[in-house]
């Protein structure tokens, strides 16, 4: 049965050996015009050996041990609709197919993306559609401030296509790129001129206080109440950590050790000599590495670009390697840099624009299923980025391992992400994947066994209205140059 989105195919002989699944075809509707489609959902059907039912066909197999004639037998697969072949370009397709139809496969001197395309669309270098290096990925730059969510399960080759393909493309659009390394070792290794340690960032008050006790083991203290914490909390101000770099570091050292003391010794509760006493025996393990963590001279306001009013010519990046710092001191300077880049839009003049993408590893990390304390204030300030970036020119890129529940992020801020690039899945995102997918003719169970390099495009950076699957060689780092030019056609 065929209606204005999709239609059955059924192959010649001997085809079956030829088309894969996700090919992309081309239709020749006897009411007029030519569609492009994928091909999915691929059956193959005999009804000499139907099972569930006696038949001669059955009885001769079961019999004989052989197969018999295949004269019943038949391959298809459903046609997902990509868009009716217009005088300007792709079209949104509104008319049933004609049933008979002939399609015809493209073959690998042809690009069928260059039907999809348009002035404002680009090629995703070191990535092709399908399964033929020929065919290359279109990205309609116009939707990168719709906010990007990459999912896959490890393995997956998700940090290579960050790496690879998405920073190359959207530096390509004219974007800066600023990369939040979590581990430290999915993207700072690859850039390292651009790389710069969590520690060279002065602290604000609450990522510093949180750095301490992480380091002291939070001085012992196993209950909600901990008066060394609340000392810290009341000594260290912008102010202090300002100047530690002009103290120098015996000075600061002195000064911030002899300041804590102080609020410690003139706090109230007869528990005070032994917070004295764990704050003294616990700072005194600590190395000069240690102490110049808080020394940090650079602003996270160096991290944000000056506005401009057109792309970039020369786009940067930058990677934050957040290795070595605890999971509080992260999410602190997280929330202290989403603060400044919220501020920045909203100083935004008319015309101006921040041309910004800001790709945050292991989202989870960041904004849960189910969010609290300092998670609770990241999730908040990542759906304001991407509230007011969608006008403002900032693009967030959130890269998880799974999408929803307990492996993936929070659902306000999924719901943000208007682009996917969803790959090889955990079981437990089956349900999430089928809403996404399933709509087009994609059966999830597909998804648990794609191979790493293998990816869903979904979304509205896809000209494409039905999702695309593109392909890529891990391991190959592309270093951002576009695909070369398939070979001219010849028909």
């Amino acid at each position: 049965m065929s209606t204005t989105v999709d239609a059955p195919l059924i192959l010649l002989e001997g085809k079956e050996r030829e088309v894969h699944e996700e090919d992309v075809v081309l239709i020749e509707d006897l009411n007029g015009g030519f569609i492009l489609a994928v091909c999915r959902k691929g059956e193959g059907v005999d009804d000499n050996l139907r099972v569930g039912r006696y038949s001669p066909g059955v009885g001769y197999a079961r019999s004989k041990g052989e197969a018999p004639s295949r004269a019943k037998q038949t391959y298809h697969f459903q046609l997902s609709f990509i868009g009716r072949i217009g005088e300007r370009g792709l079209e949104l397709n509104d008319r049933i197919v004609a049933p008979g139809s002939r399609v015809y496969a493209f073959g690998r001197s042809l690009d069928p993306m260059k039907y999809v395309g348009h002035e404002e669309c680009i090629s995703i270098p070191n990535a092709y559609l399908a399964r033929d290096e020929g065919w290359k990925v279109p990205f309609d730059k116009r939707f990168i401030p719709y906010h990007i969510g990459v999912y896959g399960a490890t393995g997956s080759g998700k940090s290579f296509l960050a790496r690879c393909l998405l920073i190359p493309v959207l530096q390509r659009a004219g974007y800066d790129v600023l990369i939040l390394d979590w581990s430290g070792v999915d993207y700072a290794p690859f850039f390292r001129r651009e790389t710069i340690h969590i520690s060279e960032f002065r602290k604000d008050p609450a990522s510093a206080v949180a750095y301490i006790c992480w380091k002291a083991g939070e001085f012992w203290y196993e209950t909600p109440r901990n008066p060394v914490r609340e000392a810290l909390e009341a000594v260290i101000t912008d102010d202090l950590l300002s100047e530690a770099p002009k103290l120098g570091l015996e000075q600061f050292k002195e000064r911030l050790r002899s300041e804590v003391e102080k609020a410690i010794s003139s706090s109230a509760g007869a528990s005070r000599s032994l917070a004295l006493l764990r704050f003294k025996r616990c700072v005194e393990k600590f190395s000069d590495d240690d102490w110049r963590a808080l020394m940090g001279e650079r602003s996270v306001d160096d991290l944000i670009p000056q506005p401009a009013k057109e792309p970039r010519g020369e786009p940067k990046v930058r990677v934050v390697n957040m290795y070595g710092a605890s999971s509080d001191e992260k999410l602190s300077f997280f929330i202290a840099l989403s603060g400044k880049i919220i501020s920045a839009m909203d100083k935004l003049k008319e015309g101006e624009r921040l041309y910004l993408s800001l790709i945050i590893d292991e989202g989870p990390q960041y904004c849960p299923c189910m969010p609290s304390g300092l998670q609770r204030r990241a999730t908040d300030n990542i759906m304001a980025m991407c509230a007011t970036g969608r006008k403002k020119g900032l693009c967030v890129v959130l890269i998880s391992q799974g999408i929803a529940g307990d492996i993936g992020i929070n659902a306000a801020v999924r719901r943000n992400l208007n682009t996917q690039f969803i790959g090889k899945i955990d079981p437990l995102d089956y349900d999430e994947a089928s809403k996404r997918l399933g709509p087009f003719g994609i059966r999830v169970e597909e998804l648990l066994n794609l191979r790493p390099g293998q990816f869903y495009f979904v979304g509205m950076l896809n000209p494409s209205p039905t999702p695309l699957f593109i392909s890529f060689k891990v391991g190959e780092e592309g270093g951002g140059e576009p695909a070369p030019e398939p070979p001219e056609a010849h028909h």
